[in-house]
């Protein structure tokens, strides 16, 4: 049995819904049966302050479960659900179906990019990096999903994105734990932990062939993703990687970029492919990826020329006029509901970028996708 810590999927606890696992103590004793109703905000409280756990394998969907039936509507809840599920699956390599199952979110990963593109970088965007202990999962489920939608720009066959994708969501398996403890901790990796670093692709691409992976492309990107061409990567100093090896390294690069550590607060999107660009001396891919993503990419806060701040819901006809749904008027004060503008018309200009401890508002990508912002 592992256990998994029931913050890593506590926005899944809602009150008023029965409970959708069992829950556990440190020792895997039965506490609370599945099926119990939640009954108020302080039980949630009570629970995550208790510190109590889950069977990671109560995560993964039944062999007989219909997928489609058992998800939750909403490409938000869907997204939420594969990460959850991702938590425990990337965790348990050594398990009989882990090959099938890290198959089928490679599809789930591609589906959800090739749709709705602007959503998806969106969620990446304004995601939670307060749980450090399962960013080492958010981070790789980020990085495959932002490799989906770079190849799919570049025009690959589905068998080349389906490589690339897995060896994203795959790459970091040998230390993904430990990804997370550096995260929440701050300080900088031991000597030790510093080989285990250097080990990972390496020992990342191990765990999948013996998982039954055959897949040459997807093996060779995986042991690959932290070379450089010129031979100053590791963990072989290899002088020519591999092309699939190079787009994981460089969308790698600028989702570790847009993250916080307990150490730091994380670079806005626009700094962190800024960032990228210059130190890769203007890599090519680096270029491709500031063009996918636009320079104001979903999710990024914006002020407009009539003064309303404003969140970026989708990338517009030129990168720098995206459209946007306003939160708050000229005068700052919050909107009832968000109204869409159109960045590419006079008066509705970007004139910059807000930060996003400026912005005290929270809204959902529920309220802006799915339900959808009011017209302008």
């Amino acid at each position: 049995m592992h256990l998994v810590p029931i913050e890593e999927v506590q926005h899944r606890l809602l009150p008023g819904t029965a409970l959708p696992w069992n829950v556990r103590n440190a020792q895997g004793a039965l506490l609370l049966a599945k099926g119990l109703p939640v009954v108020d905000d302080a039980m949630v409280a009570a629970l995550l302050q208790r510190g109590v756990f889950i069977d990671a394998s109560d995560l993964l969907p039944a062999p007989d479960c219909d997928e489609d039936d058992r998800l939750p509507a909403s490409l938000a809840h869907r997204w939420y659900a594969l990460e959850d599920r991702l938590v425990s699956l990337l965790r348990s390599a050594a398990q009989p179906a882990f090959l099938p199952r890290v198959q089928e979110s490679v599809a789930q990963v591609a589906a959800l990019a090739d749709g709705n593109a602007d959503e998806v970088i969106f969620l990446i965007m304004r995601h939670d990096h307060a749980r450090f202990a399962r960013y080492g999962v958010a981070h790789s489920l980020h990085t495959a999903s932002l490799c989906g939608l770079l190849s799919r720009h570049l025009h690959w066959s589905d068998g080349d994105r389906t490589s690339l994708v897995g060896a994203a969501l795959t790459m970091n398996l040998a230390m993904l734990e430990l990804q997370g403890a550096l995260a929440a901790s701050g300080i900088g990796p031991s000597a030790a932990e510093r080989e285990q670093i250097r080990a990972h692709p390496l020992a990342s691409a191990r765990w999948l062939r013996e998982a039954g992976l055959c897949d040459g492309l997807w093996l060779s990107a995986v042991e690959q993703h932290h070379e450089i061409s010129g031979g100053s990567g590791y963990p072989l100093g290899l002088h020519a990687p591999g092309e699939m090896s190079q787009i994981v390294r460089c969308i790698d690069s600028f989702t570790a970029k847009h993250s916080p550590r307990a150490s730091r607060k994380p670079l806005p999107a626009q700094q962190a492919a800024r960032d990228l660009f210059l130190q890769s001396s203007g890599d090519p891919l680096a270029s491709l990826l500031i063009k996918e993503l636009g320079i104001y990419p979903p999710g990024c806060y914006v002020r407009l020329a009539s003064g309303e701040i404003a969140v970026v819901t989708h990338r517009g006809e030129s990168v720098k006029t995206p459209l946007v749904a306003a939160l708050t008027n000229r005068n700052g004060d919050a909107l009832c509901q968000p109204i869409r503008r159109d960045t590419s018309r006079a008066g509705h200009g970007i004139t910059g970028t807000v930060p996003d401890q400026a912005v005290k508002l929270q809204v959902s990508a529920e309220d802006l996708y799915e339900r959808r912002a009011a017209p302008a």
